[in-house]
């Protein structure tokens, strides 16, 4: 990721964070295309050098994101 890109993308998970309801998954209790949607943008974010500088204010997408992150359907898709 451009080190310039990061700012933009603190400024959208921020706002995406303000709206996650967070329990366990982005708008509740079931798996829901918001979740599909943000699955491949966080399987890329997470492998950069810049994820931990753009995740550290986002509380509850950090803790969906690990949670997620462990479904074995995502680890299938995404390996």
């Amino acid at each position: 990721m451009d080190k310039a890109a990061v700012a933009p993308v603190k400024t959208a998970l921020e706002a995406i964070d303000s709206l996650t309801v967070g329990h366990p998954y982005l708008l509740g209790h079931e798996l829901s295309i918001v979740d599909f949607y943000l699955i491949p943008v966080f399987t890329y974010l997470s492998q950069t050098a810049e994820y931990e500088a753009t995740i550290t204010p986002t509380s509850k997408l950090r803790t969906w994101w690990n949670k997620v992150s462990q479904l074995p359907s995502v680890k299938e898709v995404c390996a």
